[in-house]
């Protein structure tokens, strides 16, 4: 069983709760010691201890209200948002759970942009990350989240991003229509954060309904209801602009973003991300190993940017090969058979193979 409270914002309980999740190892003592009482003490220290989506100083909205909007219209017009807000009484809308709180990542290194994408959030902004694949962008979000106590709404546009996936569906129960509202709006109501992976690979009807909630007047409509967006709602966008199958962004949907343009890891960047996973700490893998396979990287992805091929190499295709190394296959076949099997273009793959090939005769002289 789940429970939701509202505590008001600068209460003491607010303020005993917020101490607890800035000083988490303090007792119900030192609590005390602090100035509170007995009794706000031992709230602050069971909720902080117990509640895995706890977050401090945020009034959520538990079951929000509909909000109709007063217009003044005529004629056709009018009847069609008549039609639109009429609700019906045998209408059940469902929200969502809010999401469990992410863990943190203990193998993590923090990005050169992390600090900035943190400030602007601060600052009320939403935030557009866009670079290559495997290079922390999703990672990056999620981690802020969890730094933040936020929950992390993550929606996937790979298969074609429709708005009834934003806003929810309506499905017939024991004769009643019933509105099951998708986790996108219910973050949107009610402050959750929410990363839409690969924007720009969603439909023209999904990316027009994202930016009614990124501009005035803020509103979040499914269904024939409407609601505000509530201000701590934030919306990160993550894509690949050079990924097939997608499309450019719509320039007043990206206006809507503050963005952040990464590029492939340069080679310090690429090593100690495979140092931070684990590269380092295997017995028979000598520097010249480690150096092969941080230039393999470098080699490849300069393919990519020459237009030799469309394929663009990520860290994650370097890690595998890692762990193909730590199970005692030799470092050219371990980048084979994780990076050149992988690619099923036979002119892109031949490319990433001669660089292996390059590769070991530098070596070997």
């Amino acid at each position: 069983m789940s429970f939701q409270i509202r505590i008001k914002t600068s209460s003491k309980l607010e303020q005993a709760l917020q101490y607890m999740l800035d000083n988490p190892k303090n007792s119900r003592e030192d609590m005390r010691a602090a100035g509170f009482t007995c009794g706000e003490a031992t709230t602050a220290w069971a909720l902080a201890r117990h509640s895995d989506n706890f977050m401090a100083g945020r009034y959520v909205e538990v079951s929000p209200q509909t909000i109709i909007q007063n217009q003044t219209v005529t004629g056709a017009t009018a009847a069609a948002i008549v039609n639109e807000q009429i609700e019906d009484k045998d209408t059940q809308v469902r929200f969502p759970q809010a999401p469990a709180l992410l863990g943190w990542n203990p193998i993590w290194q923090k990005p050169v942009f992390y600090n900035r994408m943190k400030a602007m959030v601060t600052a009320g902004k939403h935030i557009a990350v866009s670079g290559p694949p495997g290079i922390g962008k999703s990672t990056a979000v999620q981690i802020l989240a969890c730094e933040s106590n936020m929950p992390l709404v993550s929606v996937s546009s790979d298969s074609g991003l429709r708005r009834r996936d934003l806003t929810g569906n309506p499905e017939l129960v024991n004769g009643h229509t019933r509105f099951d509202v998708a986790e996108y709006a219910a973050a949107a109501v009610h402050g959750w954060w929410v990363m839409i992976d690969e924007i720009n690979a969603a439909e023209p009807d999904a990316l027009m309904y994202l930016n009614s909630q990124l501009a005035a007047p803020y509103r979040v409509n499914f269904y024939g209801r409407s609601y505000p967006v509530h201000p701590n709602f934030r919306l990160f966008a993550t894509y690949n602009a050079g990924l097939v199958g997608t499309k450019p962004l719509p320039d007043s949907l990206k206006d809507r973003f503050f963005p952040i343009k990464l590029e492939f890891p340069n080679p310090n960047q690429l090593r100690s991300m495979l140092v931070a996973n684990g590269m380092n700490h295997i017995e028979h893998m000598n520097d010249q190993w480690m150096d092969a396979i941080v230039k393999y990287g470098e080699l490849a992805w300069q393919q990519h940017l020459d237009g030799r091929m469309r394929y663009q190499i990520t860290p994650r295709r370097l890690m595998d090969a890692v762990l193909l190394v730590q199970h005692n296959v030799n470092v050219f076949e371990a980048l084979k058979d994780a990076v050149v099997a992988a690619v099923d273009n036979t002119a892109e793959a031949k490319v990433l193979n001669n660089l292996v090939n390059q590769l070991k005769s530098e070596l070997a002289g």
